[in-house]
């Protein structure tokens, strides 16, 4: 079997996998509180007690975690964790354990897709050579993309979503100005993620919301489901904001990434809020970008709405390294120990 994650700051998904013919086929899946934890190592001992399953039945192991990873080694990002593969493969007895980040993860998942498992926003023209990109709002945002390497696409990660905020508009430039006098430096991710949906909802209203009434439930979803409903005017003033700054950036990795095979959205809120990108206020944004207007207007848009694409592109990987040689133990880094290796080191993909 393929022992395979999506590690995130507040929860994390574990799966066990069957190598199939065209791509792993799921058999279980637990989801764990990561904050339950002390370190990846006691929840997968957990898990593989949970689910019945001996070290001796796992041929292959690999997990998409919420940060960057260096040297396969990461620091969650929310989340006190320092996972090193090399420390979890030994503590366990595996073969081999291979850490990538949380996005590279979805976008290897990407070209496994069956076509109910996306929505499509814009058919476009897509170009079989061409680059892929994603962009994925969700805790936080996420961005990747897949280059055309022969008949594979290679997946690659980016941290994007922590690049500046980029307004477009006076109301955009109003915002940019209250998220400056709120948090000084402002990138995508302020705009683009649940807390960035509560922040716009922030600048946005002047009076108590009625949607956010009481405090039970999260905010971000109580915001978008009365912006859905109609109930709350600044609510559905707080989407628009966040549909068109979202269809700015989604046209801007198109251009980045030159991604002629298409742009996916990934991530938690993209599935939830799916009749407002429907609405022409995503696609208006996402296609202005005079003079290359015509080249975005050709770029396939989908919405991914695969339960969780992260946990298929980790079991993606651990077929990959089933077959693998073993890391050489020399290879091994010893990245927490110095931050220059952590800072220099390549990127685990």
């Amino acid at each position: 079997m393929l022992l395979a994650g999506d590690v995130g700051g507040t929860n994390t998904r574990l799966g066990l996998f069957a190598p199939g013919a065209t791509r792993p086929a799921l058999i279980q899946v637990r989801t764990y509180r990561t904050s339950a934890f002390d370190g990846l190592v006691p929840m997968l001992t957990a898990f593989l007690g949970d689910t019945g399953t001996g070290v001796d039945q796992i041929h292959g192991a690999a997990f998409g975690v919420a940060g960057p990873v260096v040297g396969q080694c990461v620091d969650l990002t929310n989340a006190d964790w320092w996972i090193d593969g090399g420390d979890v493969a030994a503590a366990l007895g595996l073969r081999r354990v291979s850490l990538l980040n949380d996005l590279t993860a979805m976008a290897r998942a990407i070209p496994m897709l069956l076509p109910d498992e996306r929505v499509t926003l814009q058919a476009g023209e897509a170009d079989p050579r061409g680059a892929v990109a994603l962009i994925a709002p969700g805790t936080g945002l996420g961005e990747a993309f897949l280059v055309r390497d022969g008949d594979r696409l290679i997946a690659s990660p980016s941290e994007g979503g922590h690049a500046d905020f980029a307004p477009r508009t006076p109301r955009e430039l109003a915002l940019l100005a209250y998220l400056t006098g709120r948090f000084g430096r402002v990138d995508y991710e302020r705009v683009l993620s649940g807390p960035g949906l509560v922040n716009i909802h922030g600048f946005v209203h002047t009076s108590p919301c009625p949607a956010l009434a009481g405090d039970a439930g999260d905010q971000a979803a109580r915001i978008s489901a009365a912006a859905l409903a109609g109930s709350c005017a600044g609510c559905v003033d707080t989407l628009a904001l966040f549909v068109s700054a979202l269809g700015a950036e989604a046209g801007n990795m198109a251009l980045r990434t030159v991604a002629t095979g298409g742009v996916y959205l990934g991530g938690g809120i993209p599935p939830k809020i799916l009749p407002a990108l429907c609405q022409p206020m995503f696609l208006d944004a996402f296609r202005a970008k005079e003079p290359l207007g015509d080249l975005v207007a050709r770029v396939p848009v989908h919405v991914i709405v695969h339960p969780d694409p992260a946990l298929l592109g980790a079991a993606i990987a651990a077929a990959d390294d089933r077959t693998a040689s073993p890391p050489a133990s020399a290879a091994r880094s010893d990245a927490k120990g110095s931050d220059s290796q952590r800072t220099n080191g390549a990127l685990g993909i």
